[in-house]
């Protein structure tokens, strides 16, 4: 290797006036990275020096990608755990808060075979109802339940036909609903399935 005018007299140091690695240390970095004899002697040593910290830039940089892959692949796995964890806990809750509800379900049907009444049976169903109502609230589910003369609001609600009006409503406005939809955050889970007013003769 050919060295250039007076680096014998001092410490070899970079910009910051750090020592660098020695002669003998480059011409093994070079010896590593594949280069021949003939090579390593036909350059000067300021051509070797940066030869070596390219190379070692280029590592610290494949480590660094290397590191951010693996950072990123951690942040993979964690996000689906935390995902089915979310999952778990949602289900998790809404069953919870239905429980009593099929309590009172049960009740309802085995007082069905000892009951006297029909209207005892039927008082029976409208508290699961109610303590269905209640477990959605509780999991801010909503109910669509448009009155009859509200618009008629495509996505939350949906028309299953139409019948006639009795004048004090205007026509293609909700004549009744026939079965409530749901709501959870802006989310329709199930429209309201509605009949309109018809359009008059």
């Amino acid at each position: 290797m050919t060295t250039e005018p007076n680096l014998e007299d001092h410490e070899p140091t970079d910009q910051d006036g750090d020592p660098v690695v020695d002669l003998v240390q480059i011409e093994e970095q070079l010896a590593s990275l594949g280069l021949s004899e003939a090579a390593m002697s036909a350059m000067t040593e300021s051509e070797a020096r940066m030869i070596c910290e390219l190379a070692a830039s280029r590592q610290q940089a494949e480590d660094a990608r290397v590191r951010a892959l693996a950072d990123f692949r951690n942040y993979q796995r964690r996000s689906i755990e935390n995902e089915a964890r979310a999952r778990r806990d949602g289900v998790t809750s809404f069953a919870k808060s239905l429980l009593s509800a099929i309590d009172h379900f049960d009740l309802a049907l085995q007082s069905a075979d000892t009951s006297s009444s029909v209207e005892t049976f039927a008082e029976g169903i409208k508290i699961v109802r109610r303590e269905i109502g209640r477990a959605f609230e509780a999991n801010d589910i909503v109910e669509i339940a448009p009155e009859a003369g509200a618009a008629f609001e495509p996505g939350r609600h949906e028309s299953i036909g139409v019948m006639p009006g009795d004048g004090a409503l205007e026509a293609g406005t909700v004549a009744a609903t026939v079965s409530a939809g749901y709501l959870l955050d802006e989310v329709v889970l199930r429209p309201a399935r509605v009949m309109l007013v018809a359009e008059s003769d």
